[in-house]
Protein backbone atom coordinates (compact mmCIF):
# COMPACT_ATOMS: atom_id res chain seq x y z
CA UNK A 1 0.00 0.00 0.00
CA UNK A 2 2.47 2.05 0.57
CA UNK A 3 4.43 2.09 -2.40
CA UNK A 4 1.12 2.63 -4.41
CA UNK A 5 0.70 6.09 -2.79
CA UNK A 6 4.63 6.92 -3.00
CA UNK A 7 3.47 6.49 -6.85
CA UNK A 8 0.60 8.30 -6.92
CA UNK A 9 2.59 11.02 -5.21
CA UNK A 10 5.58 10.45 -7.82
CA UNK A 11 2.54 10.99 -10.36
CA UNK A 12 0.84 13.94 -9.37
CA UNK A 13 4.67 15.46 -9.08
CA UNK A 14 5.39 14.88 -12.45
CA UNK A 15 2.75 16.10 -13.62
CA UNK A 16 2.68 19.16 -11.90
CA UNK A 17 6.47 19.63 -12.65
CA UNK A 18 5.57 19.19 -16.91
CA UNK A 19 3.07 21.61 -16.90
CA UNK A 20 5.10 24.32 -14.82
CA UNK A 21 6.52 27.19 -16.75
CA UNK A 22 3.79 27.80 -19.31
CA UNK A 23 5.01 31.29 -19.51
CA UNK A 24 9.06 30.65 -19.90
CA UNK A 25 9.81 31.49 -23.59
CA UNK A 26 7.82 34.73 -23.07
CA UNK A 27 10.34 35.51 -20.11
CA UNK A 28 13.40 33.79 -22.18
CA UNK A 29 11.98 36.45 -24.98
CA UNK A 30 11.67 39.59 -22.74
CA UNK A 31 15.21 38.68 -21.25
CA UNK A 32 16.77 38.71 -24.65
CA UNK A 33 14.45 42.01 -26.21
CA UNK A 34 16.42 43.79 -22.74
CA UNK A 35 19.88 42.50 -23.75
CA UNK A 36 19.31 43.11 -27.34
CA UNK A 37 17.85 47.00 -27.91
CA UNK A 38 18.93 50.12 -27.26
CA UNK A 39 16.22 51.49 -24.80
CA UNK A 40 16.91 53.64 -22.01
CA UNK A 41 17.39 52.84 -18.57
CA UNK A 42 13.39 54.02 -17.84
CA UNK A 43 12.38 51.35 -20.16
CA UNK A 44 14.52 48.16 -18.91
CA UNK A 45 13.79 48.95 -15.74
CA UNK A 46 9.74 48.99 -16.81
CA UNK A 47 10.29 45.79 -18.60
CA UNK A 48 11.87 44.36 -15.68
CA UNK A 49 9.44 45.41 -13.75
CA UNK A 50 6.65 43.51 -15.80
CA UNK A 51 8.72 40.70 -16.22
CA UNK A 52 9.05 39.85 -12.68
CA UNK A 53 5.33 40.14 -12.47
CA UNK A 54 5.06 37.99 -15.32
CA UNK A 55 7.35 35.55 -13.85
CA UNK A 56 5.39 35.41 -10.57
CA UNK A 57 1.67 35.35 -11.84
CA UNK A 58 2.44 32.74 -14.11
CA UNK A 59 0.83 29.90 -12.61
CA UNK A 60 -1.62 31.96 -10.13
CA UNK A 61 -2.64 34.35 -12.25
CA UNK A 62 -1.80 34.01 -15.95
CA UNK A 63 -4.32 36.83 -16.78
CA UNK A 64 -2.15 39.46 -14.90
CA UNK A 65 0.89 37.58 -16.53
CA UNK A 66 -0.70 38.17 -20.28
CA UNK A 67 -1.09 41.44 -19.74
CA UNK A 68 2.02 42.04 -18.42
CA UNK A 69 4.07 40.37 -21.11
CA UNK A 70 2.03 42.60 -23.43
CA UNK A 71 2.72 45.40 -21.82
CA UNK A 72 6.54 45.20 -21.91
CA UNK A 73 6.07 43.94 -25.23
CA UNK A 74 4.29 46.78 -26.16
CA UNK A 75 7.27 49.31 -24.71
CA UNK A 76 9.85 47.32 -26.50
CA UNK A 77 8.28 47.55 -29.95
Amino acid sequence: MNKFLITIMFAFAFIFNVNAGCMKSEIKQLDAKINDKNLSKEVKAEISKLRDIVAKNEHKDSELAFRSYEKAMSLIN
